[in-house]
């Protein structure tokens, strides 16, 4: 029998849902970004001088860094966790074009991990306007473009971290390594750049973290950063690399 890719996409879905560490790590993801947003804006409410609507913006996205862990470590078992259990011989056994298994993965999860991004950007930015609530720091409308803005591009940046964990995880094939790869990643480059001070500031642009921190997640860009949407074109190209990459790496090897 043969199978279409909305077919293999709906069964991708039943796989993904009857996990429960999948849920765990999507639940973590949003606590983090709650988590973070209350930290802000109650470390902001007696703020001298009184903080900017922008600051609290700014700071209360910032439990990104942690969700995107979680939502990466996620798209890593959504691959490895096949292996692990034995059951990807069943899997390529009914859909032997990899090619299509892997497609199915990235768009089932990398829909999910989208909107649970934007859901999780959501709730950061409520409980950093909650938690200033009666204080004199102003709150910050999402009429304001300068506001929605980065909490839907810090949405989508933590839903391509989930595909490029899909990717990471068809290439490596083993969660502790590809988690480690993921972190390592994520962090290593950006501690390296900073060694160099002002002359990694080129290469420092272009890393996931600093683009997160400093153009994705906030009001304004840092100045010597590329915009954001720039970045989340780059993210989106790190994502396709690392899909295109896992995808070959899939096809090529005996499950």
């Amino acid at each position: 029998m043969t199978y279409d890719f909305r077919s293999v996409a709906r069964m991708e879905w039943i796989k993904l849902r009857s996990l429960r560490s999948a849920w765990w790590l999507l639940v973590a993801s949003m606590l983090s970004m709650v988590a973070m947003g209350i930290g802000i804006g109650l470390g902001y409410r007696g703020h001298t001088p009184v903080a900017t609507a922008d600051q609290i913006v700014n700071n209360s996205l910032g439990g990104a860094i942690l969700a995107q862990l979680f939502v990466g470590a996620l798209g890593i078992l959504v691959v490895t966790g096949e292996y692990s259990s034995g059951t990807i011989r069943a899997t390529v056994a009914a859909v032997p074009r990899r090619s299509l298994l892997l497609a199915a993965k990235a768009c089932v999860y990398g829909g999910l991990a989208i909107g649970t991004g934007l859901a999780a950007s959501l709730a950061g930015y409520l409980a950093g306007q909650l938690a200033i609530a009666g204080s004199p720091v102003p709150h910050a409308s999402l009429g304001d473009t300068a506001n929605l803005v980065p909490l839907l591009l810090t949405g989508v940046y933590l839903g391509v971290i989930g595909l490029i964990g899909v990717g990471l995880g068809a290439l490596i094939r083993h969660s502790g390594g590809a988690i480690g790869a993921l972190f390592a990643g994520l962090f290593v480059p950006m501690i390296v750049a900073g060694l160099f001070g002002e002359a990694g500031i080129p290469v420092g642009r272009f890393l996931p973290v600093l683009m997160l921190l400093n153009s994705i997640s906030v009001t304004a860009p840092v100045p010597g950063m590329i915009p954001a949407w720039a970045a989340t074109a780059v993210m989106v190209g790190y994502a396709a690399v690392a899909l295109a990459i896992g995808g070959v790496t899939l096809s090529r090897r005996d499950v």
